[in-house]
């Protein structure tokens, strides 16, 4: 195993890229004890006490279990492969993480008058438009409203609320929060609109009404 570990580092020494796919591909990935992953041929099955995921792996891509750790393998040396090692090792070990911790993605609404709140199974959303945005939330993700410190208030003018977001399912939690953003995408004159919590807004100056000496 090492030996082949080995080969495969020194065919892609050529190209800094590849290597560091090549070493993302390679690496092991650890199993929870409260994890179980069972493997079908190119079907991951991933289960842990926050749910579970499966996804089937792309052709050339292979699975092993040994000693609580999943070793994702490549068939052959393609470039096509080659690029799909590395990417197909992450969504394992997203998946991994999903199931056993979960992930949290966060969402600013910013504006004078704007609210947001959650009505059984809907996200209730007042942007400023005729009318409420009504967002079915998925069941696999759990939405909670936080409170607004007056630290975070004083940093980020016009901010109305933060809303939390979880879920085992990383892809389905960046879809989730991606839609709710485009509803309402900050603009750039004075930051209104839904933005991610870590997400830097370059506020433009506003435009001045008539020339110098008007």
């Amino acid at each position: 195993m090492q030996e082949s570990i080995m080969s495969v580092v020194s065919i892609y020494a050529r190209s800094g890229k590849e290597v560091m796919m090549s070493r993302v591909g390679l690496e092991p990935i650890v199993i929870p004890e409260n994890v179980k992953v069972d493997i079908k041929k190119q079907h991951v099955q991933v289960t842990g006490p926050l749910g579970a995921l499966e996804r089937d792996l792309n052709e050339g891509i292979t699975i092993t279990i040994k000693d609580n750790k999943a070793i994702i393998k490549r068939d052959n040396d393609e470039k096509q492969t080659r690029s799909l090692h590395g990417l197909n090792r992450s969504l394992v070990a997203n998946m991994v993480k999903g199931v056993s911790e979960g992930y949290l993605k966060k969402l600013m609404i910013v504006g004078t008058g704007y609210k947001a709140e959650i009505a059984g199974k809907w996200l209730v959303l007042s942007l400023g438009f005729s009318h409420d945005v009504y967002f079915e939330i998925p069941k696999e993700v759990k939405i909670e409203i936080e409170k607004i410190g007056r630290a975070e208030a004083s940093n980020i003018p016009g901010l109305q609320a933060i809303i939390d977001f979880r879920s085992h399912d990383n892809e389905m939690l960046g879809s989730v929060c991606a839609t709710i953003r485009d509803i309402k995408p900050p603009e750039c004159y004075k930051g209104k609109g839904i933005r991610y919590a870590d997400e830097h807004i370059h506020i433009k100056p506003g435009k001045v009404a008539g020339g110098a000496g008007a």
